[in-house]
């Protein structure tokens, strides 16, 4: 059999998030990962942000795309915690309003460019399957960080 994190096991997933920074924002996201080897993963996320109610015409949603790595630090099986590092960039109209925020930040054009840590926990519910609470500190400052919850998915396992 194989598991999420067997070497050249490649996952899939979804989540909802809510944001730090504004209290009517939530969001839906998409990733994929792909186990190096039984320790590490690489991740490429697609998250889409958006307002729900309220009257606020300056936060109408952004895109977001992040590209990083994760680590193992403790696998109590089937619950696992990992924490990882990477790149994330975002399309948020309103940076510019919270850019002397950020710790690192780099604006071009439209798109913002920064960092991201991120500290996840992990439950397997089967083989394939896992359900997980994750945790997002981004660069661009706190009004980006945010708190998902998801599962993920590996379509290869036996």
């Amino acid at each position: 059999m194989s598991a999420q994190y067997d070497s050249g096991a490649i996952n899939y997933g979804f989540v909802a998030s809510k944001s730090f920074g504004l209290q009517n924002e939530v969001g839906l996201g998409a990733r994929i990962e792909y186990a190096f080897n039984c320790y590490t993963t690489f991740m490429g996320e697609y998250n889409r942000s958006f307002t729900v109610g309220g009257d606020d015409d300056d936060n109408e949603g952004f895109n977001e795309l992040a590209l990083g790595v994760n680590l193992i630090l403790f696998n109590w099986y089937p619950t696992t915690i990992t924490a990882g590092i990477g790149y994330v960039g975002n399309d948020s109209s309103v940076f510019e309003d919270f850019e002397d925020e950020a710790f690192l930040g780099i604006r071009s054009g439209s798109f913002n460019h920064g960092a991201q840590i991120k500290i996840r926990a992990l439950h397997q519910i089967s083989i394939p399957v896992h359900i997980f609470a994750e945790l997002n500190v981004k660069s661009l400052g706190r009004r980006y960080d945010t708190f998902l919850i998801g599962f993920s998915y590996d379509f290869n396992a036996r």
